[in-house]
């Protein structure tokens, strides 16, 4: 649950702030300006920009951003990516909880355990320039309670594969990093429009993905359905009405009989709907292999029959807003049709250009390699 400040509280803190605030500047705080405007010290005050964020709203922030706080792993890899990780300050925990990625935050200074559930308190104390949430945080909550404050919320959702280019525009604007997110983004599309020429005209192969619970799909509308369009591939459950994975039957898919099975594994040492650096070991992808091709009828599926079951993991797939995650699944449906493009060497670059840490393996598996 989010925590609620109480309202004595809030005006304490408050009151707190604007003290601060007006010992640091030695006047009363003035209004936000679209460009560099005189104090009268002489100085100039720091500049404003207006953007769009991942939700439609135009929100006026300073420019550049020297200080955020960030709730969303994905989103802080956008920002890390891109060049401005040193103005962090803060996470929620379920970032800070993988100590040897983000062995830079404190789990126990965090903003909150997740996008979801805040800890107000230790935002306002913070006293970040912005809060960065996802679409699919409490942001709308955030920006009334923080509003008091002079704590805008902008919304950032490094998960949403479709809007990648604008979010790396704005991270990019924002923090006047714009050159290397620049080059950051470009690094992806290009692979990006490589399939595009290579697949055009080919008639899509279909796919089922799973989830880490048992029957647990990827329908229509969910952002991993984004992902897998990037990669041509042709959801089973194409014609299913809803829009968030659900549990499916077991008769349905093979009824459906996918070309390509995928799929997502998360360690049983993470929390919930959550990634780590450090892969599974190669015992769990087996076990959930095995499970796969024992299923009752599953033998006479192609892709069980043809030996295109495919593994990712929850940290591994979400590089890059997911189109980590797309290349691996263009690479696994097209091996044949995508000669130039090398998964593998996407998924180092990824970590080791754009996040500054070594490249691990035992992200990604096929039967094959499980197998072998």
């Amino acid at each position: 649950m989010s925590r609620t400040i109480p309202a004595r509280a809030l005006a304490l803190l408050l009151a707190a702030a604007l003290a601060l605030s007006l010992a640091a500047c030695g006047q009363a705080p003035a209004s936000q300006s679209s460009g560099p405007a005189s104090s009268p010290s002489g100085e100039e005050a720091p500049s404003t920009i207006t953007l769009t964020d991942n939700v439609g709203r135009q929100v006026e922030l300073p420019c550049p951003v020297e200080t955020c706080a960030v709730a969303l792993r994905y989103t802080s890899e956008l920002i890390r990516a891109c060049g401005a990780i040193d103005r962090v300050v803060a996470v929620d925990l379920n970032t800070a909880q993988d100590r040897e990625y983000w062995g830079m935050f404190d789990p126990e200074e965090v903003i909150g355990k997740s996008q979801r559930e805040l800890d107000y308190e230790k935002i306002v104390e913070l006293d970040p320039q912005v809060l960065i949430l996802p679409a699919n945080g409490a942001w709308e909550e955030a920006a009334e309670t923080l509003a008091p404050f002079g704590i805008p919320v902008f919304v950032i959702s490094g998960y949403d594969t479709a809007d990648f280019v604008n979010q790396c525009e704005n991270i990019g604007k924002m923090f006047g990093v714009e050159e290397s997110a620049a080059a950051f983004c470009t690094y992806f599309t290009d692979k990006l429009d490589y399939i595009d020429r290579q697949l055009e005209g080919v008639e899509e192969r279909t796919y089922y993905f799973e989830q880490n619970e048992d029957y647990s799909a990827v329908l229509p509308g969910n952002t991993f359905s984004q992902m897998m369009e990037l990669a041509h591939g042709r959801n089973i459950f194409q014609d299913a009405v809803q829009v968030n994975a659900d549990q499916v039957d077991s008769e349905e898919v093979l009824a459906r009989d996918p070309d390509v099975i995928i799929k997502c594994i998360t360690p049983d040492s993470a929390r919930t709907g959550t990634g780590l650096y450090a892969p599974p070991e190669k015992a769990q992808f087996l076990e959930s292999y095995e499970d796969i091709i024992s299923r009752p009828g599953w033998q006479d599926i192609g892709a069980v029959e043809n030996g295109d079951i495919y593994f990712m993991t929850q940290f591994s797939h979400g590089g890059a807003s997911k189109l980590v995650g797309t290349i691996y699944a263009a690479k696994w449906l097209y091996p044949d049709l995508l000669p130039e493009l090398d998964p593998d060497e996407v998924f180092r670059a990824w970590l080791e250009d754009f996040q500054g840490f070594r490249n691990v393996e035992g992200h990604f598996w096929t039967a094959a390699q499980l197998t072998a």
